[in-house]
C-alpha cells in the first residue's frame, strides 16, 4: 500500500538523518507543521513540494508514494525505444531510488509488507529489462565495429583483422540469436572456398555452440578437411586447437592419444601452453594422473616464458597446481 505524502517524508527525512526542525528551518515553517505531516493530520501546500523534493534530491512523483511504478514502467519503455544512455541513466536512477525507498519502508515496518514485496520484485524485473537491453545495445555497437572491419579488409586475407574481426563478429552474431543462420553462414563459406580460414570460422562456430561432436566428426562430413589438417604444421594449429578442445570436453582420449604428439612437435611454446591448458580438466576427470602430472610439470616450466605480470603468472601458478 503506498505511503501518504507525510510517511513519505518522514522516510526521507530519516533516511538522512535530518530533523524536522532542520526540514522546518529549510521550508521557512514551524516543526510542528512538519510533525503533523508526518503524523497524518495534513499534508503540504503544492506550492512547497519541488522545494521539498529539491532538499531530498527526489522527484515530486516520488512524495506521493513509495513505488511509482508507473513511472519506472514508463522510463524503462523510453529507453526501450530510444536507446540512449541519457534514457538508459534515467530509467535506472529512477529504478534504483524506489528500490531504496521500499526497502527503507520495509526496514521501518510499513504495513502491507508482502505488497512492498511485490513491488520489490516488479522492480527488480525492470532492471533486469534495462541490463538485458543495455547489452543488446552494445552488442549491436560491437557488431556494427566489426562489420565495419569486415567490410574494410574484405578480400584482404593476409589484413592483421581480417580473421580476428570475422571471429569477433561470429560471437556477437551468435550472441544476439542468429548463432545457427551464422553457422549455416559458415558451412557455405567453407564449401565454397575451402581453406584454413573458412574452416576455422566454420569450427570455431560450431564450438561456439558447443556442438562439440559435429566438430569432432568434420573429417567425416567435409571431405575438403583432410587436405587442410595434414601434414599438422604451425599454419594449421589454430584447426588443430579446436580439435583437440572439442576432444577435451567430450572426454575423447582416443583422439587425444593420437595425434596430441605431432601436434606438440610443431607447436611454439606458447601453442603448446595453450594445448596443455585445455588437457588439464580432461586429464583430471579422466583420473590420468601420470599425464596430468606430466602436463602440469611442463605448464609451470613453460610459464615464466609467457611473458605475463607478477600476478597474473602466480594466478595462472597456483591455478595449475590446483589440478
Amino acid at each position: 500500500m503506498p505511503l501518504s505524502i507525510g510517511e513519505k517524508i518522514s522516510l526521507l527525512r530519516k533516511e538522512r538523518n535530518i530533523t524536522q526542525t532542520e526540514l522546518a528551518e529549510y521550508l521557512f515553517l514551524a516543526p510542528q507543521t512538519v510533525s503533523r505531516w508526518e503524523a497524518g493530520g495534513g499534508t503540504p501546500e503544492i506550492t512547497l513540494l519541488p522545494r521539498i523534493a529539491a532538499f531530498f534530491s527526489v522527484s515530486i512523483d516520488e512524495l506521493f508514494g513509495v513505488t511509482s511504478l508507473k513511472r519506472a514502467e514508463d522510463l524503462v519503455c523510453k529507453y526501450s525505444v530510444l536507446r540512449d544512455e541519457r534514457s538508459f541513466q534515467e530509467a535506472m536512477e529512477c529504478v534504483n531510488s524506489q528500490m531504496q525507498t521500499i526497502g527503507a519502508a520495509l526496514k521501518s515496518g510499513a504495513e502491507d509488507p508482502a505488497g512492498l514485496e511485490a513491488d520489490l520484485d516488479q522492480l527488480e524485473a525492470e532492471k533486469m529489462h534495462l541490463w538485458i537491453q543495455q547489452g543488446r545495445e552494445a552488442f549491436q555497437r560491437a557488431l556494427n565495429i566489426a562489420d565495419s572491419f569486415v567490410e574494410k579488409t574484405e578480400g584482404r586475407p593476409e589484413h592483421l583483422w581480417y580473421l580476428p574481426m570475422r571471429l569477433q563478429r561470429n560471437q556477437l552474431r551468435a550472441n544476439l540469436g542468429v548463432g545457427r543462420d551464422v553457422l549455416a553462414e559458415c558451412r557455405k563459406n567453407f564449401v565454397e572456398g575451402p581453406d584454413v580460414t573458412t574452416l576455422q570460422l566454420y569450427l570455431n562456430m560450431l564450438s561456439e555452440l558447443q556442438n562439440y561432436g559435429a566438430v569432432l566428426d568434420i573429417r567425416n562430413t567435409e571431405p575438403a578437411v583432410e587436405e587442410i589438417l595434414f601434414p599438422v604444421s604451425e599454419k594449421n594449429l589454430d584447426i588443430w586447437w579446436l580439435l583437440v578442445k572439442a576432444a577435451a570436453e567430450t572426454d575423447r582420449a582416443d583422439f587425444i592419444a593420437q595425434y596430441l604428439s605431432p601436434i606438440l612437435a610443431v607447436c611454439t611454446e606458447r601453442d603448446e601452453y595453450e594445448f596443455l591448458m585445455v588437457l588439464l580438466p580432461f586429464y583430471q576427470r579422466g583420473r590420468q594422473e601420470e599425464q596430468l602430472a606430466e602436463a602440469k610439470g611442463r605448464l609451470l616450466s613453460l610459464l615464466p616464458g609467457m611473458g605475463f605480470n607478477q600476478y597474473f603468472e602466480e594466478k595462472v601458478r597456483q591455478r595449475i597446481e590446483a589440478f
